[in-house]
This record gives C-alpha cells, sequence and structure tokens, in this order.
C-alpha cells in the first residue's frame, strides 16, 4: 500500500530537485524516492552494526576474549589466498 508523504522544501531546494530530474531524465518524485530508500538502506545498516559493535564489546567486557592484531592479520592473509578457515 502506498501512501502520500508531503515535504516542504524551499525554493532553492526544488529548483535543484527539478533540474536534477531534468538531468537524469527522470520525475522529481523517482529522485526523492530514490533518495529516501539509498539514506533508510545506509542508516539502517549503520545502526545494526552499531547494535553488533555494542553486542561485541559486552561480550568482551563479560569474557575478556579478543582476537590479537597477527591472529587477525593472519586469518585474512589465509582469506586473501582464498583458503578457508577459522580465525581461532
Amino acid at each position: 500500500m502506498a501512501t502520500t508523504l508531503g515535504v516542504k522544501v524551499d525554493d532553492a531546494l526544488r529548483e535543484r530537485l527539478g533540474a536534477l530530474a531534468e538531468a537524469k531524465d527522470r520525475t522529481p518524485h523517482w529522485i526523492i524516492k530514490t533518495a529516501l530508500t539509498e539514506y533508510l538502506e545506509r542508516e539502517e545498516r549503520r545502526e545494526r552494526e552499531h547494535k553488533e559493535d555494542m553486542a561485541r564489546w559486552e561480550h568482551y567486557a563479560l569474557t575478556g576474549e579478543h582476537v590479537s592484531a597477527e591472529t587477525a592479520d593472519a586469518w585474512l592473509n589465509k582469506l586473501a589466498k582464498g583458503e578457508r578457515g577459522s580465525w581461532r
């Protein structure tokens, strides 16, 4: 189901939107919808990553478990060579 969402913009922003839409041979509606979709996806991804980071931090604070730089480098080098395996 689609609904209409009104957004007030100043004249300068409206002109920029119109110019970009014309240059891309798209409608202003398409530009707005695409921009909003991309923004939401980016911010939702950042929020998920932040939650994952906080969970990792809490795990470390409780257990002290960590991966050394040397272990991480060795694991990344294996991945770069196409080898699979755990970092442990």
